[in-house]
């Protein structure tokens, strides 16, 4: 007879079934089906929900069957393909966060394309289901799993063959997970330094932001330059032009050549009417792609007159590309620090198997179960579109019942 708390276990090993279960399959539609997350970033989330799921419909049910009978013995395959399949799984899980960790160095820390195609990604993924699957291939093919009463599941717990045990552990388990942490750290380092850096240059001469535009009327080019503080904000994209464009306002231009006109006349002042206010205003809330930009640095020092500058290349995107980037990094390192917190004490416990109790091990494999419930709720909390994702599926669903 089962205890209260063996009842407890079984009601949240229900819940995480389902999900993780809905919560995967949302996340792989959401995925499949929305192009604006359809790229090489998630398809690894696609795939560790794959896992996620297989590991929560071979796992926990058979672990609630077990819990409630006790003396269940399942036959000899089904229980050799539940031992074999459950650490695969596990494995999976982690080399999918090594694959992840992998792919954010390499996108934030460096300037190398090596993994930006789609062939390099489905070598990645491969591996990571294969690695697991053939380390643990070899132990199971010459140890019969049986039911540990401590895990009360199929295992090799109790197999004395530890020099077959501990490599594939190794390679699987201890190795990805530390290269994942590696990685990780390596970008918290970069971020660091580029926010130092950052913080070192605002310090210096007052700078601005110049906007170089196509040819507008008569004028071959045109630099709006206005002070910082006006685009500090979300809403600072807009000069001070575009707050009231009945009021005249004399405002510092620079007028740029356009390509192949030699000409360059610099430092002009123009008073700017209402219908060029207005198409100033139009001009720079549009992100369209005919539109250059180039961030001039402007030096003002006590005592001079004369003014610096210098241009640089710089894309209208790059600021709402670089949010984006540093948002899905943070989610993905949400997703590390989940699995380290639900898998890694179980991971811990089967290496010191016997001196660590049944109540412990019911806990570690609780934790685990947790994992991929847990997952779908990061990506939904810290990524907006696949939140807009889950909330327009549902939606469907809800009008589709009703």
């Amino acid at each position: 007879m089962a205890t209260a708390g063996e009842y407890v276990v079984i009601v949240i090993n229900g819940i995480s079934i389902v999900v993780t279960v809905v919560g995967g399959l949302l996340t792989i539609l959401v995925i499949w089906t929305r192009p604006a997350l359809r790229k090489l970033v998630n398809a690894p989330l696609a795939s560790l929900s794959c896992a996620d799921i297989l590991y929560a419909t071979l796992f926990s049910p058979f672990w609630i069957q077990q819990i409630l009978n006790p003396q269940w013995e399942p036959p000899p395959a089904l229980c050799w393909f539940l031992g074999y399949s459950i650490v695969v799984l596990g494995g999976v899980s982690v080399t999918h966060m090594l694959c992840i960790a992998l792919q954010r160095y390499f996108k934030i820390c460096t300037n190398s394309t090596l993994l930006n195609s789609t062939h390099a990604l489905v070598i990645m993924l491969l591996l990571t289901w294969l690695v697991p699957m053939v380390s643990f291939l070899p132990l199971y093919v010459v140890e019969e799993p049986k039911v540990d009463p401590k895990l009360k599941r199929c295992s090799l717990g109790r197999s004395d063959k530890l020099w077959a045990k501990i490599p594939p552990a190794i390679l699987v388990y201890v190795v990805p997970y530390i290269a994942a942490l590696a990685f990780y750290t390596l970008i918290q380092n970069h971020v660091r330094k580029s926010k130092k850096r950052v913080q070192a240059n605002a310090h210096g001469p007052s700078a601005r932001l110049a906007v170089v535009t196509k040819p507008v009327g008569n004028l071959e080019g045109v630099v709006w330059v206005w002070d910082e503080m006006s685009t500090s904000s979300d809403d600072g994209q807009k000069s001070s032009n575009c707050t009231d464009p009945s009021k005249q306002k004399s405002t510092m231009i620079l007028v740029a050549p356009a390509p192949g006109t030699g000409q360059n006349d610099q430092g002009k002042k123009s008073p700017l009417s209402d219908e060029e206010q207005k198409g100033n205003c139009r001009i720079e809330q549009d992100k369209v792609q005919n539109m250059t930009l180039t961030a001039a640095t402007v030096s003002d020092q006590t005592g001079k007159t004369e003014r610096q500058q210098h241009a640089v290349p710089f894309s209208s995107s790059q600021n709402c590309n670089s949010a984006a980037e540093r948002q899905i990094t943070k989610m993905m390192m949400m997703l590390f620090a989940v699995y380290t917190l639900c898998f890694m004490p179980l991971t811990l416990m089967v290496f010191f198997s016997s001196k660590v109790p049944a109540e412990a091990f019911t806990v570690g494999q609780l934790l685990a179960a947790l994992n991929g419930a847990l997952n779908p709720i990061v990506y939904g909390v810290m990524n907006k579109n696949i939140r807009q994702g889950y909330k327009n599926i549902w939606d469907r669903v809800l009008n589709f019942i009703m």
